[in-house]
């Protein structure tokens, strides 16, 4: 495989006003990503995203751009590569973090590889028969009762039965927020919790968890601060509820400290965070190894990084996507898809994407 030119494309995808997503990470309310097209000298292209949001990873489009044409370009271009990893490998070596702009080109590396073996990405990494459909789960904002009951409902009614409700914020009562929509809708959604890292201190964090118990959660996401795993396997041992490991997991490194620790149930996944569709399946397989299970996390993707994301849920039995629902919500939030064919979303569920590479193209 070997790469002629790296094209960069900054794009701006607004979020459906009446589902912004409200977090201890502040209010996301629109999507400046950056999309990557290699190409390769047989004239097939790879496609990629960075999902940029300088909250969560530090990095903004033009950071990404820049980072991509002026420093991982000159590196890979004319270079021939056996595998993705190997330019992954280059780009890790050149650069220290930076994770979405490097799985932008890392991803597009895959899909342009499994376009010149004319497959699927599935077909090269799958461990079982792929599943057809993933269920997804949709993240409700800290938002008053009424518009927390009002965003449950839409999803409930797209057929979203795993429902996500960002908490820890300062003013918003979580407790009355579960509690009104479990009243409405009763025992059959399920109830999942993300904090962002929103608690200080593990007494903080267990408090909390422990008095959103009674709703019956599924899972409680990253309760403590990324930078201290340590403390997030405190919380684990001290509450009853599953733990999902999300912003403390970002590298191969992390999770091996994450590992040694005991600190989660479950591990969030996705290409943009780990830095790589190579590293994301490479750490998803170490969790199997270990005795863990998987669940595809967000940045609130679009339809082109979620392919990649959805291909990874799809093929691996470490995401029992049946039991622990997936974060492929896009839809839900933003108006017009990204790339064609578009991702299907009907009754809650995902369709994995089909045909060459990862199966879908921008949108030009």
């Amino acid at each position: 495989m070997k790469i002629i030119h790296i094209e960069t494309r900054i794009v701006e995808h607004e979020i459906r006003a009446d589902h912004v997503i409200v977090s201890n990470l502040g209010r996301h309310v629109s999507s400046r990503y950056l999309v990557v097209i290699v190409h390769g000298d047989d004239g097939l292209k790879g496609y990629g995203e960075a999902a940029t949001t300088p909250g969560w990873s530090g990095e903004t489009a033009e950071a990404a751009r820049y980072v991509i044409e002026d420093v991982f370009a000159p590196r890979l271009i004319t270079g021939t590569f056996e595998h993705p990893a190997e330019a992954l490998q280059v780009m890790d070596t050149c650069c220290w973090g930076n994770p979405f702009a490097k799985s932008a080109v890392d991803t597009a590396l895959w899909d342009l590889w499994a376009k010149i073996r004319e497959v699927s990405v599935s077909e090269l990494i799958a461990d079982r028969e792929p599943v057809e459909s993933i269920p997804t789960r949709s993240s409700v904002g800290c938002y008053p009762v009424e518009d927390t009951l009002r965003i449950a409902t839409d999803f409930w009614e797209a057929g979203i039965r795993t429902l996500k409700f960002k908490i820890g914020v300062k003013g918003y009562d979580d407790v009355a927020r579960l509690a009104a929509v479990r009243e409405k809708f009763g025992d059959e959604p399920v109830f999942t919790v993300d904090a962002n890292g929103a608690y200080s201190n593990v007494k903080e964090a267990v408090a909390a968890v422990e008095e959103l118990l009674p709703f019956n959660l599924a899972l409680v996401e990253q309760p403590t601060p990324r930078d201290s795993i340590r403390m997030l396997a405190e919380v684990r041992e001290r509450v009853d509820v599953p733990i999902l490991a999300d912003e403390a997991v970002f590298t191969p490194a992390d999770l091996e400290e994450a590992l040694y620790l005991d600190a989660f149930d479950i591990l969030s996944v996705y290409p943009g965070k780990n830095g790589g569709f190579t590293h994301a399946l490479n750490m998803a397989n170490r969790a199997k190894e270990a005795g863990k299970v998987c669940a595809i996390g967000s940045n609130l993707e679009t339809d082109l990084g979620q392919a990649a994301m959805a291909t990874l849920a799809s093929a691996l039995s470490v995401f029992p996507v049946e039991e622990i629902a997936c974060d492929l919500p896009g839809a839900m939030y933003y108006p017009v898809s990204s790339v064609t064919p578009p991702l299907e979303l009907e009754r809650g569920r995902v369709k994995a994407p089909g045909g060459l590479g990862f199966g879908v193209a921008p949108v030009e």
